[in-house]
């Protein structure tokens, strides 16, 4: 089996008995986090530590309330279902594990998010490690940390957010599997591929770009990339496989049109819009996507700036010129990160102007994954050791003020200024209004509450896991809630009527309003400045009948 020596290894005896003997500066505690330490590994695993103790900390302390995407997970994932009605479900398998441990809290999105992004970066820097050394792989990395899709994005629990790490770990298998050709790799970018799929069916760009990168190197002539792609193909079948049986079903048998291929079909239909219309889309989509990777660019001009300033000083001695890292790398290394790191983003740009299909930003998430890679066409082979302590200092400052300054700015400073949104919205005060109305007049517990995602998923959150949402009063979009039961534990109808409401009234809720037998209205400060806007609600109780039974948590699906 192929190794490389770039790969954390372990000490030889020899070295070992040299690192006891040796005085360590710092202590030892310093050296096993240096820069010169023969595994950079614990170094890498403190940096994305912090980084996601800054984006879940801050955010967890100073929001109310969560994006709009957090919240659909909070209510998704609150049963464990084979699919939701917009996506796969591995992410919210993943809510609803967090749920199952620590309750239903806002913060465990914000954890689930930054863990996505926390694992992403260090498969990507294992990848990097097979490039090149750890410390450029470290670079790259941490370079590749500011850009908002990490950051501000990196926070939205969404579905392409949540894809990072498994689009990583597949970027990673597919470089080991192409170069050293071992069963493992396959079976284990099989894997990846499989988990990436339960959670967007966006990866399939993502396999049209294995499959071209394979075809151009002329791996798929080799009959061991075959047997390798046979292997990971059918454990990827494997993990997929329950998934399709429900999509099937849904789509096929019962001909529901509230699955996640409709979904994603309806998402990138442009048939409403003009062809001056998609292009502004496609030119948002361009320019957003510059404003994304801009913290990226300006981590790179103050590392610039200080590193001029340290030998205008003398601090360091000016370098002699060498080539770029990139001009070390295997010449089929470059193409490699070329073809990941450049071609997904611009064959989409390209098939979508082509087939005039919609376009948006936040679908390019995973796309940026090996940005930082590209940066060895930028820097030095055998650069200083300043260099990489200038980055680490620079982007972790970096890091923290970002996500302070996003915290702060969304949280208690809009408020504070009578801005309201969803992130300093009073979810505790609004779920507190509502079940006071309920227990007033139903005196019985709160299993059901028919509502638009995001007040429902506020009103649920505080009440406790037993109580569910009946998406926009349609119980296809909420298969967990049996009518049966729904009549016999009775629901709790909410609609923000508010001058300015986030979410527009569909008329299954609506007609549900109607239905009720006590309804009233409350109105509360929507921020801190009690005469700033006001949140007014309108309430509805549904009686129960009798014979209420509590929720199961798992929603039992039978072809």
């Amino acid at each position: 089996m192929q190794t490389n020596s770039n790969l954390p290894q372990p000490l030889t005896s020899s070295q070992a008995s040299s690192a006891r003997t040796a005085p360590a500066r710092g202590g030892r505690l310093t050296s096993v986090f240096s820069l010169n330490a023969p595994s950079l590994q614990p170094l890498v695993l403190l940096i994305l530590g912090l980084n996601l103790l800054f984006w879940v900390a801050l955010p967890s302390l100073l929001l109310t309330g969560p994006d709009a995407d957090n919240m659909e997970e909070l209510v998704w994932g609150n049963v464990f279902q084979w699919g939701y009605y917009k996506h796969p479900p591995l992410p919210s398998w993943v809510h609803f594990t967090l749920m199952s441990v620590f309750g239903r809290h806002i913060w465990i999105t914000f954890f689930a998010a930054q863990l996505s992004v926390a694992l992403a970066l260090y498969f990507i820097w294992r990848l990097g490690c097979e490039l090149t050394s750890q410390r450029n792989a470290l670079l790259a990395v941490v370079l590749t940390m500011p850009i908002a899709y990490f950051t501000t994005r990196g926070v939205m629990s969404n579905h392409n957010t949540l894809q990072l790490w498994s689009v990583a770990g597949s970027i990673w298998m597919l470089y080991r599997a192409w170069r050293y050709q071992q069963m493992r790799d396959w079976v284990l970018l099989g894997m990846f591929a499989g988990f990436a799929t339960l959670t967007k069916y966006s990866i399939v760009v993502w396999y049209l770009i294995f499959v071209l990168h394979l075809a151009l190197s002329g791996s798929l002539r080799d009959a061991r990339t075959w047997k390798g792609m046979l292997a990971g193909t059918a454990l990827l079948a494997v993990i997929v496989m329950p998934h399709a049986m429900w999509l099937y079903h849904m789509k096929y048998v019962l001909h529901d049109p509230a699955n996640p291929l409709d979904y994603a079909a309806g998402s990138a239909d442009t048939s409403t819009m003009t062809r001056a219309e998609n292009l502004l889309d496609m030119w948002y989509v361009l320019t957003t996507t510059l404003a994304r990777l801009a913290p990226m660019l300006l981590a790179m001009l103050v590392i610039g700036g200080l590193m001029r300033r340290a030998r205008r000083r003398q601090i360091i001695p000016v370098q002699p010129l060498r080539s770029s890292i990139a001009a070390h790398l295997r010449p089929e290394d470059r193409r490699f990160i070329l073809l990941l790191a450049l071609v997904p983003f611009v064959l989409t740009c390209v098939v979508s102007f082509i087939a005039d299909t919609r376009m948006i930003a936040d679908w390019t998430t995973t796309y940026f994954l090996m940005t930082g890679l590209l940066t060895f066409w930028f820097y030095r082979e055998n650069s200083d050791q300043r260099l990489f302590k200038t980055a680490l200092v620079t982007v972790l400052a970096i890091q923290f003020l970002t996500a302070a300054g996003y915290a702060v700015g969304r949280g208690p400073l809009a408020s504070v200024l009578g801005k309201p949104g969803r992130s300093n919205y009073p979810s505790h005060a609004v779920a507190q209004a509502m079940k006071h109305a309920w227990y007033s007049h139903a005196h019985a517990p709160l299993h059901f509450i028919t509502a638009d995602t995001w007040l429902g998923g506020n009103i649920a959150i505080h009440t406790g896991r037993q109580a569910q949402v009946l998406i926009n009063g349609d119980l296809h979009d909420s298969p967990w809630v049996d009518p049966e039961q729904l009549k016999a534990c009775g629901t709790l109808v909410a609609i923000d009527i508010s001058p300015n409401a986030p979410d527009s009234v569909t008329p299954k809720v609506a007609a549900a309003m109607k239905t009720a037998t006590m309804t009233g209205i409350v109105s509360l400060p929507a921020t801190m400045d009690p005469n700033g806007p006001q949140i007014t609600l309108k309430w509805g109780v549904v009686p129960p009948t009798g014979g209420c039974r509590p929720v199961p948590h798992t929603h039992h699906w039978k072809p």
